[in-house]
């Protein structure tokens, strides 16, 4: 036999359930662009049911149903996915910052605009074409110096903004240290608030969800490993090193000049992530001293290709053999009169001595305030422009240019080139890694992500199923009302 009242028990806990239920239809259609959200469910089971002994049962007592209950509120989410995911992740956080990078290179060396320094080594020579075939022409002197302190120029230009990018590098990569340092932290905290909430038999679904959001963030600075833990904790750890320990978060850096990065002192091996594509832009030194990146490499480029042209340039125009419209007529007067052997390109810091890099090339102040100084002749005669001829020789002839034998159109064509190829490669890498995270993203939000429609299925069934409940409710008062009141 059962309660009286068992019938109001099954029906009120029912309504209760089906209420719940549609309250957590409810919470996601709210939810449904709420970005990190996973999409929950109440899960309804039949409560334990009571024994009913009758006679006619032998020894086994049948058992009699006492209605439904919310068991638990689950979060529909993959890990296989979201491992996916956060794989994916590293790759395009890794390609995007490179192509980033890369074309903010490609932009500061300016060929493609036509003005680069391409163009200005192509007018440097076109002038000096024209000195050695009008020797005694001032305004082809003047031209000449105009176009070698353009030279001059563009070469500083881009070891400058060379320069400004890589301090903007190292500012993108405090920040975003800072970030993930931040992120680690709320990590740690949120596993111990989950931790609790599990320990005391509640589900932490929201705050699991914020903690998802954040390993997701993580995933696209840098390459991460989650390991669960006890009690609904993750570790999280890059190359083996552990950034989030339990509740403690250890410190994220980036130290170019000192391995690169770290987590509480320790060197860490960054195989993805956006820290990694800025780091390789950006430059490194190995333990062993080796420096690399790409911003380390073109530096070091230009400044072998304006020492290259400054020294053959500089050979030249103080030979024992150039001769300055000054010289030539100083030795019509005295033929035993010295030469003045004036260096065309020059040190910024020290002008007797020729530049030590790019970014401190200059022309000779000298020639740019006395064009008659450029030493276009190797003979006493105004009309000789051999010496300008074998100036402009120089951009033909394969020379040593940083171990390698070509000349210095070539060798600026190859750093270009290459950079250019990179860029290319790199955004064409950053399309598909892209593409790929949106393919395990629509895979994730098909598992995890609200659906509306669905969830409007959803509020039907479980209103339907109040309703009934609700006039199951009523028919039991009804049953109960007669039983109490009928028999007056």
């Amino acid at each position: 036999m059962y309660s009286t009242f068992h019938g109001l028990e099954i029906g009120k806990r029912a309504i209760l359930s089906q209420q719940t239920a549609l309250s957590t239809t409810g919470h996601n259609i709210a939810n449904a662009n709420t970005k990190g959200y996973t999409r929950q469910e109440a899960v309804l089971e039949a409560t334990r049911p009571l024994a009913s002994p009758n006679p006619h049962n032998g020894t086994i007592p049948m058992q009699m149903g006492t209605g439904v209950e919310v068991s638990e509120f689950r979060r529909i989410r993959e890990s296989y996915l979201d491992s996916q995911f956060q794989n994916q992740q590293q790759q395009a956080g890794y390609w995007e910052a490179k192509a980033d990078s890369l074309s903010h290179l490609e932009d500061v060396f300016n060929e493609l605009s036509g003005s680069g320094l391409s163009t200005s080594l192509n007018k440097f020579w076109q002038g000096l074409q024209e000195l050695s075939k009008q020797p005694e022409s001032l305004a082809a002197r003047v031209v000449v110096t105009a176009n070698g302190k353009e030279v001059a120029d563009q070469l500083n230009q881009i070891y400058s903004g060379i320069a400004d990018y890589e301090k903007n590098l190292d500012d993108q990569l405090q920040a975003n240290s800072k970030e993930i340092n931040m992120a680690a932290s709320e990590i740690a905290s949120l596993n111990q608030q989950i931790a609790q909430n599990i320990g005391s038999g509640q589900q932490p679904n929201d705050l699991l969800d914020r903690r998802d959001t954040l390993l997701d963030q993580l995933s696209k600075l840098v390459n991460i490993d989650v390991k669960p833990t006890v009690n609904g904790r993750v570790d999280v750890s890059i190359s083996g090193v552990k950034l989030v320990d339990g509740n403690k978060a250890n410190s994220f850096s980036v130290e170019p000049e000192d391995g690169g990065a770290k987590i509480a002192g320790t060197v860490v091996q960054l195989d993805g992530g956006k820290i990694k594509g800025l780091l390789e832009t950006y430059g490194y030194k190995l333990a062993d001293g080796t420096v690399l990146g790409r911003i380390p490499e073109l530096k070091a480029n230009l400044d072998i290709l304006a020492v290259a042209i400054a020294e053959r340039m500089n050979a030249i125009h103080a030979s024992d053999e150039a001769r300055n419209l000054d010289d030539i007529q100083a030795r019509n007067t005295n033929p035993n009169a010295p030469l003045e052997k004036l260096l065309f390109f020059v040190d910024k810091d020290d002008p007797t001595q020729p530049p030590k890099n790019a970014g401190n090339m200059m022309i000779n102040p000298e020639l740019v305030k006395n064009p008659a100084k450029v030493a276009a002749a190797t003979s006493d005669n105004i009309g000789d422009g051999s010496n300008a001829a074998l100036m402009s020789d120089v951009f033909f002839q394969k020379i040593d240019i940083g171990g390698t034998n070509t000349t210095i159109g070539e060798f600026y064509q190859k750093v270009i080139g290459q950079l250019g190829t990179d860029v290319q490669g790199a955004k064409q890498s950053s399309e598909n890694a892209n593409a790929m995270v949106s393919m395990v993203d629509n895979q994730r939000q098909s598992v995890s992500g609200v659906s509306i429609d669905e969830e409007m299925t959803n509020m039907i069934r479980y209103q339907q199923a109040y309703n009934a409940a609700a006039r199951y409710v009523s028919a039991v008062n009804d049953l109960l009302n007669t039983l109490i009141n009928g028999m007056k």
